[in-house]
């Protein structure tokens, strides 16, 4: 695991270093007077985020990866794609155009390929970030120790649809629903799930706790009580989606969601409902948005466990659940007095430290990195 701690070590070093060289921001105002907040250097913020995608760029086996190659391998030029790219029983054709583009006009070196993937994924996480947290430093630090990082080395082509859809919060917060759809709707042909975006765009609008939200807890509810049916319902969904084959290989043995990686991705949605008093006049738009967003992560996640389908909907809410990034430092700082504050940052890097080791080590067993142009290979023993 030495090149993920490498990894974790330089986002805490340069996270430090980013937001201790902030600059203070007008967000608003409460009681009258004008909030200020801390807003990372785009510099340094770049700086933090170069390392992961260096090394998801740089990757040769990890995860899913040497799939990836052998079909980035397998696709032809540009000039001879035209029976691949219009293949009506294949899915996600914007992406073997976009794959295919690469390697004709770009490079068929599949390091390059993935490091375009990696830059915009990246810099996509990276900017709502940089634009919106109170604390880039600590979101930063929050991407990689709850394993989110991950998906740019495992999953990395539904993880470039969150990472894009994540760069566009600031058309949901004007609220541009017809440009929202429209990008949403590109974005499926690269992997369909993304038509999830659409409904819950509405459901996250507006102020937390309201009856869209309340309609969408009752949801979980109803799943919570008609289990069985709910999952013969997403039995039949699933078999007309990209995830059919993954799903009939390992559903003998999906038991869901691990209930500790709900509740660590709980944690920011459920001090936003505890503290609900306390923050109610101090919510700015994004954080009215990050709340609704964090509480339909939590949801699917929840509801993934109750289908014991970690591998369908347990992969949904990373659409939603990179809000956390911003709302938790935000509640840290807002809810907690200033002796309190310094206690509560200490017990939350011991536990996400924590859950860091227990999800690299113990669940995935170390998740081995692999590079050829780098001459690294490291292996979980």
């Amino acid at each position: 695991m030495t090149v993920y701690w490498f990894m974790m070590a330089w986002v805490i070093l340069f996270g430090i270093l980013a937001q201790v060289t902030s600059k203070r921001v007008c967000v608003g105002e409460y009681l009258g007077e004008e909030v200020y907040e801390a807003r990372a250097h785009l510099f340094m913020a770049v700086v933090t985020f170069a390392v992961i995608v260096f090394f998801a760029g740089m990757r040769t086996t990890v995860g899913d990866t040497t799939a990836y190659i052998k079909m980035f391998g397998d696709y032809p030029l540009f000039q001879n794609a035209h029976d691949i790219i219009f293949d009506s029983s294949a899915r996600e054709p914007g992406f073997r155009l976009f794959s295919i583009l690469i390697k004709t006009f770009i490079s068929d070196n599949y390091n390059v390929w993935l490091s375009i993937i990696a830059v915009i994924s990246g810099i996509c996480v990276m900017y709502p970030i940089y634009k919106y947290s109170c604390n880039f430093g600590v979101s930063a630090f929050l991407f990689m120790a709850s394993c989110q990082f991950s998906w740019m080395f495992n999953g990395m082509r539904q993880f470039l649809i969150a990472a894009i859809i994540f760069s566009c919060t600031d058309l949901i917060l004007k609220n541009k629903t017809l440009l929202y759809i429209i990008i949403v709707c590109i974005l499926s042909t690269i992997h369909k799930s993304a038509f999830i975006l659409i409904p819950m765009y509405f459901i996250a609008q507006g102020e937390p706790w309201n009856k869209r939200t309340i309609l969408f807890i009752g949801c979980i509810v109803l799943a919570m009580l008609f289990t069985s049916k709910f999952t013969n319902l997403l039995t039949d969904v699933v078999e007309q989606t990209d995830y059919a084959s993954s799903v009939n290989e390992f559903k003998a043995t999906d038991d869901g969601t691990n209930p500790i990686r709900i509740l660590v991705e709980s944690v920011p949605i459920i001090l936003a409902f505890i503290y609900r008093d306390n923050i109610k006049d101090k919510l700015t738009p994004i954080i009215k948005l990050s709340i609704n967003m964090s509480l339909i992560a939590s949801g699917l996640y929840i509801i993934s466990k109750i289908a014991h389908s970690g591998i369908l909907l347990g992969r949904l809410p990373i659409y939603f659940s990179m809000y956390n990034l911003i709302l938790l430092p935000w509640l840290l700082n807002n809810i907690f007095d200033k002796k309190e504050k310094d206690l509560i940052y200490f017990i939350m890097i011991i536990c996400y430290f924590l859950f860091f080791y227990y999800q690299m080590v113990v669940t995935w067993g170390g998740l081995s990195y692999g590079s050829e142009i780098l001459n690294i290979k490291y292996q979980w023993h």
